[in-house]
């Protein structure tokens, strides 16, 4: 239960997978699902599912952003890129480190997939 009484929904979906880990560090893992091909990137406390439709998209859109032409300054003066996810309502904030660390992470993790998926053919 929630605060007030209510209780907080879980994703029932996610029961029934099965994923294994594509990639992993201290502060990420991006894993696979066979029976629903369910992609989840599970970034510091970001928790982001996709299709893998979607995870091929996302990957390429992402390794041609160019940090430095779209960086903003934030009130505290730190430069920062703001990166949209499948829900419009809700961006990923990264700084410089964290988006060249996201960026190896969804680089490798796309490259392991395909790897993946030649192995299982």
């Amino acid at each position: 239960m929630g605060r007030g009484g209510k209780s907080y929904q879980t994703n029932s979906k996610m029961k029934n997978c099965d994923p294994h880990i594509l990639s992993q560090g201290p502060h990420f893992s991006l894993t696979h699902c066979d029976r629903c091909q369910h992609i989840g990137l599970y970034y510091k406390n970001l928790l982001i599912g996709y299709s893998r439709k979607h995870f091929a998209r996302f990957v390429e859109n992402y390794s041609k952003i160019n940090f430095n032409h779209h960086a903003v300054y934030f009130p505290d003066e730190s430069a920062r890129i703001i990166i949209k996810t499948p829900h419009k309502d809700i961006q990923i904030n990264l700084d410089f480190q964290e988006f060249t660390e996201l960026k190896n992470l969804l680089q490798e993790s796309a490259l392991l997939l395909k790897a993946y998926e030649l192995i299982k053919a």
